[in-house]
């Protein structure tokens, strides 16, 4: 799929990554697209904004290089078409570019500070970020005007799709679990024979344990999602996966030693079509204009003029 990497939403899509041949200077050039050539310069900004507004670290391999460039390519040509056709202004798309950066970017890093040195870690200057973000405003513009037509599903689609798809629309099987932490292992073994003579664990938690977030609950998680991303570590998660309701476990965390117990289990129900039906249909629509744009892009391409080195 080749898109815009900014989307209205703010949702990040990488689609170049960087592999700096032995002796390439920021000025080589990878590819020329009718007539304007895109250097290594333009490799690693492209690189490194995607990064900052990822939050990842993208494939450096040399099959991801070489699919990654033509889609640099592709996008070129895309805002050569755009800007020849008055879709967006140059002037436009940076001020557009500015306002995604003081509302999109910036609240996402945390503050000014933050964007600022994230440029100096991937060694980048303000007016190249700028240029990238501008860019991708262009391509937005011109995804939008492709697409513009492509609003509509065939009847039934959503509710195909639902059927066909069922593990995607059930809630998570939960686990209530509490937890305390302790220094070593022998004294995680001795709270666990408590435990299983029936010791009450909020007790020992409030008088035990080190985990100062959890001690007025008793130690207690809440309910832990299984198999959904937590702020907790995957040693505890892991054992929560493992444990049963009534069962102890003891795992090692940067803190210390973790007495885990599974209290209840909720599974998972499936969510009604009536529920998810808009959100299905949003994604349908998305997908569809994806298939389009990439369709349309494929013939602009056609008819561009391109040459790559050997270096890209």
């Amino acid at each position: 799929m080749f898109r815009s990497a900014v989307g209205k939403c703010g949702a990040v899509v990488a689609v170049v990554t960087l592999i700096t041949g032995c002796g390439e200077s920021a000025s080589s050039p990878i590819a020329r697209v009718n007539g304007t050539t895109i250097t290594q310069h333009d490799w690693m900004v492209a690189v490194s904004s995607t990064e900052i507004l990822s939050g990842t670290s993208l494939s450096s391999n040399a099959k991801a290089r070489q699919a990654q460039i033509g889609a640099l390519v592709q996008q070129t040509a895309v805002e050569h078409w755009a800007l020849s056709h008055k879709v967006i202004s140059s002037t436009k798309a940076s001020q557009e570019a500015s306002n995604f950066l003081q509302h999109h970017v910036i609240p996402r890093l945390g503050n000014a500070q933050n964007l600022s040195r994230s440029l100096s870690q991937h060694h980048m200057i303000m007016r190249d970020f700028r240029h990238y973000l501008a860019n991708q405003m262009i391509l937005e513009a011109a995804f939008n005007r492709v697409t513009a037509g492509d609003g509509a599903l065939p009847s039934g689609a959503g509710s195909a799709f639902y059927h066909a798809n069922p593990a995607l629309f059930v809630t998570p099987t939960a686990k209530l679990a509490r937890e305390m932490i302790v220094n070593s292992r022998n004294q995680a073994l001795a709270i666990e024979t408590q435990l299983k003579k029936g010791a009450d664990f909020g007790a020992l938690a409030r008088r035990y344990s080190k985990d100062q977030t959890s001690l007025k609950t008793g130690g207690s998680l809440g309910w832990v999602k299984l198999g959904v991303a937590s702020s907790l570590p995957t040693t505890v998660t892991s054992a929560i996966n493992h444990l049963a309701p009534g069962q102890y476990g003891i795992v090692v965390t940067r803190l210390g030693y973790s007495i885990i117990e599974v209290q209840a289990v909720k599974p998972g129900t499936t969510v009604p079509y009536s529920v998810v039906r808009p959100e299905i249909e949003v994604q349908l629509i998305q997908n569809q204009k994806a298939q389009a744009f990439q369709h349309w892009a494929s013939g602009l391409m056609r008819q561009t003029h391109v040459q790559l080195y050997q270096n890209g």
